[in-house]
């Protein structure tokens, strides 16, 4: 009897934990499905002419042939003696949301490249890398805007457009005026961490694990390796770091941690009263982010 009860016990305890890795296993594969996910967004259906602004429609194919759209805006005056600017929305957002970007680009006299990322906005439906393939693709935009005579361009990204901006930084040296960064992550995975608490209240283990596991396996993204610290550490251009007071997301402290492994030049700003992405473009940003562009600013090769 003793022995039928042991058994029991023990056929109930393997089937408990069996049921349990193998829910942990589906919620993880499900965990990191969504965040290769584009996340749905009511676009707002502007375009530049709405501001004023003259442009153009370009479309490139990226290295893995996924078709990459972005909008062109001149500068508003020939000869120009200021780099162009490629700006790079957040996760979820596309080229429609960077409205204030592409005018005070516009106004400060920079050509302006606003780009959507692969899976965003009129560029190919497709998984997000988290910035794997997304700062593969700054490069084919670079090579695009060189074909036309414009070189040096300053990168100004936020959120997952902070991060594509310096995993391309990182690798273009020589190619690159400046760099924009507004709140990226230092690490993929450490990202997970605080997106794991932020949105669903989990712990690290063994969530993020199992989730990072499933990245790497099932699309090669390895979550320790998408790493902006050591990014920082091989960018050889001036660099603007920027942090939000009140960003739960990308807090300060782990933006922080690229600034401080960043080479000279750099230069560190905390956005007062402000959270995640959302920049109303009051004075002291536009302040910040002009003497940045005009300190930095290299000649392009365009003399028409």
């Amino acid at each position: 009897m003793l022995f039928s009860l042991l058994l029991f016990f023990l056929g109930f305890v393997i089937l408990s934990g069996s049921i349990l890795v193998l829910g942990l296993y589906f919620f993880g594969k499900v965990l990191a499905n969504l965040a290769v996910t584009v996340p749905p967004a009511a676009s707002p259906n502007l375009n530049p002419e709405l501001i004023g602004l003259k442009y153009q429609n370009w479309k490139i194919l990226s290295k893995d042939n996924i078709g990459l759209a972005a909008w062109f805006i001149p500068p508003p005056s020939f000869p120009y003696k200021k780099s162009p600017i490629i700006v790079i929305h957040g996760l979820g957002a596309n080229k429609e949301f960077m409205m204030s970007y592409i005018q005070l680009g516009h106004t400060l006299e920079f050509p302006v490249l606003a780009i959507d990322l692969r899976g965003h906005g009129e560029s190919d439906p497709t998984v997000v890398t988290l910035g794997l393939k997304e700062s593969m693709d700054i490069e084919s935009w670079i090579e695009e805007l060189e074909k036309k005579g414009y070189t040096s361009p300053i990168l100004w990204g936020t959120s997952l457009g902070a991060v594509t901006a310096l995993l391309a930084g990182s690798k273009l040296n020589g190619k690159i005026s400046s760099i924009i960064s507004d709140a990226p992550f230092d690490t993929l995975y450490n990202a997970l961490i605080t997106h794991a608490k932020v949105l669903f209240r989990l712990s690290e283990y063994p969530m993020v694990p199992i989730v990072s596991w499933h990245l790497k396996r099932s699309y090669g993204i390895d979550a320790h390796k998408i790493d902006c610290v050591e990014a920082a550490k091989n960018i050889d251009c001036p660099l603007l770091i920027l942090a939000a007071e009140q960003d739960v997301r990308m807090p300060i402290n782990m933006v922080q941690r690229v600034f401080d492994a960043a080479k000279n030049p750099k230069f560190w700003w905390v956005i007062p009263n402000a959270n995640h992405e959302l920049r109303l473009f009051n004075d002291d940003f536009k302040e910040v982010i002009t003497k940045f562009l005009y300190r930095t600013s290299i000649k392009s090769d365009r003399s028409e």
